[in-house]
C-alpha cells in the first residue's frame, strides 16, 4: 500500500540546485544511468535495484537478501536489541512477552518470531524505509509526475513489510545529492553491480 510520495527540495542545499537537475537529466539522457555525486566519506551504502514490476527502483540499506539470516539465540537477540535481561523482573517480563522460560535463553529465537522481526526491522528494505522516512528528503507530493520517493507498507492485511521505491534515474540522482547536502555519509549504488 502506497503511504506517501516525497519529492525533493531543489535549491535548498549546496548541491541540489536547478543547475544540478539540468546536469543530471543530461547525464541520464547520455548514459541511461543516474548521476550520483558521492559523499566525502561513505559509512553506509544505499543500494538500488530495478523493480520487477516497472515501478522504479527498490532501495535497500545494505545488500538485498530475501530470507532472513539464521536466528540468533534469545540471549544474543536481547543483547543485540539492547533489551535488558539481568534482574528477576526483567527476566519475568521477557518470558511473559515471548512465551519462553529462562532455560530457553540459549535456544534459537522461534522461527516465526525471527521471520516477523526480520520483515519489520531487519531486512534491508525495512532499514531503507526507516532511514529515508526519518530524514528531510523533501515535501509530500500529490502528483506522480515529479521525481520522487514512494514509501510503501504491507500490500495486504497481515503483511508488515515496508519498502521505498525511487521513481526513476533522476529521483536516484536527486536522492544522492540530497544526502550529500544533509552531510549524511551514505552512497547510493546499483545493487547488482551494474
Amino acid at each position: 500500500m502506497l503511504l506517501s510520495r516525497r519529492g525533493f527540495l531543489i535549491g535548498a542545499g549546496s548541491l541540489l540546485t536547478t543547475a544540478f537537475v539540468k546536469d543530471a537529466r543530461s547525464f541520464i539522457r547520455t548514459t541511461g544511468r543516474p548521476l550520483l555525486a558521492p559523499p566525502v566519506q561513505a559509512l553506509q551504502t544505499l543500494y538500488w535495484y530495478a523493480d520487477d514490476f516497472g515501478d522504479g527502483y527498490l532501495l535497500t540499506l545494505g545488500k538485498w537478501m530475501d530470507p532472513p539470516p539464521p536466528a540468533p539465540t534469545w540471549r544474543e537477540f536481547f543483547i543485540s536489541e539492547g533489551i535488558r535481561h539481568q534482574t528477576e523482573e526483567e527476566i519475568e517480563e521477557l518470558c511473559s512477552v515471548h512465551e519462553i522460560e529462562p532455560k530457553d535463553f540459549d535456544d534459537p529465537v522461534a522461527a516465526w518470531y525471527w521471520a516477523q522481526h526480520f520483515e519489520w526491522v531487519g531486512n534491508p528494505c525495512a532499514k531503507a524505509h526507516h532511514l529515508l522516512s526519518n530524514i528531510d528528503i523533501g515535501p509530500d507530493l500529490q502528483t506522480a509526475n515529479a521525481p520522487q520517493l514512494e514509501f510503501h507498507e504491507g500490500p495486504h492485511p497481515g503483511n508488515n513489510s515496508s519498502w521505498v521505491n525511487a521513481k526513476d534515474e533522476l529521483s536516484l540522482s536527486l536522492l544522492q545529492a540530497r544526502l550529500v547536502d544533509l552531510g549524511m555519509p551514505i552512497k547510493v549504488v546499483e545493487g547488482n553491480g551494474g
